[in-house]
């Protein structure tokens, strides 16, 4: 009876360590993910392409990444170019992947001060081994532009709701070898905020970038006294600068090629421009100074 006993509980043990790895082996292989040791630490940074205000202010209340850990298809860096946005609303998954929260600090940015090189840390994320499809930026309703020394209310465009999405690939990813990616966001102040019968409206567009697979171009305008306009275009792509009070101006996030620079200027300032300035990746290209005359 007692050799019976053994034998019995012997077999129950033996069940239960192979129901332990037949259920480790499932965790690791559903949907094909990928859950090794290829964890990595994602920092997300926002940076600014200016328009002529004096202050944009954006409620920002949360970040998100879809993150696509099926192996089957990793390696398609245009996998999800077909996920439509509308699908993703109010949703946390789908077969394009999950949405993982980013470690932000909520509240109103002032778009405007992340110019000319100038960027802040947006939010950041422990995320298991995949790949980056999309950003979703959650906006909050305290949004507002100042024009002329004049706070104006900017309400959401009809239409348009509270989330922003971003559509990622391989070249918009920094990493540096080791289990740290580094991302960038570029807030269009100019294609994001519209003026409808007299209405400010808000409507954002932002552009991911990598310092390794992007460009820049600096340099410095004079005099102060121009209020120049520096504006970098190739094809129907363009990029902006306001440069600071001593006329030195940066502007990155370029996809590299030959572009068309042009400073314009106001207060009877004549404008300029510098055509076939080449731009290679993670190469700063600095122009001779330019000076607008009268």
């Amino acid at each position: 009876m007692k050799n019976n006993t053994q034998k019995i509980w012997g077999s129950i043990a033996m069940l239960a360590l192979v129901m332990m790895i037949f259920l480790s082996s499932c965790q690791k292989e559903t949907n094909g993910a990928d859950t090794g040791n290829n964890a990595r630490r994602l920092s997300l940074y926002l940076t600014d392409d200016p328009c002529n205000f004096d202050s944009l202010f954006v409620d920002i209340k949360f970040v998100e990444v879809k993150l696509d850990t099926n192996r089957s298809h990793m390696d398609d860096d245009h996998f999800g170019d077909n996920d439509d946005d509308g699908d993703d609303d109010e949703h946390h998954n789908d077969n394009f992947g999950r949405w993982d929260t980013l470690t932000i600090n909520p509240g109103v940015y002032n778009i405007l001060k992340f110019r000319n090189g100038i960027d802040t840390l947006l939010g950041t994320a422990n995320l298991p081994a995949g790949k980056i499809r999309k950003i979703r930026i959650t906006l909050g309703t305290n949004n507002r532009v100042v024009v002329n020394g004049i706070s104006k209310p900017l309400n959401l465009l009809p239409g348009i709701n509270k989330y922003v999405y971003i559509k990622i690939h391989k070249d918009d990813e920094d990493d540096d070898n080791t289990t740290n990616t580094f991302m960038w966001l570029d807030f269009d102040v100019c294609g994001s905020v519209k003026l409808i019968n007299g209405q400010y409206y808000l409507k954002p567009f932002l552009k991911p970038f990598s310092k390794k697979n992007y460009g820049e171009i600096k340099g410095r305008v004079m005099p102060a006294a121009a209020h120049a306009f520096v504006t970098a275009r190739i094809g129907t792509d363009s990029a902006t600068a306001i440069p600071e009070a001593d006329g030195k101006y940066k502007i990155r996030g370029l996809k590299p090629g030959m572009y068309t620079v042009s400073f314009r200027g106001s207060a009877g300032y004549r404008d300029t421009t510098i055509a076939a300035v080449q731009v290679q990746k993670h190469v700063e290209t600095e122009l001779p100074l330019i000076t607008l005359h009268l």
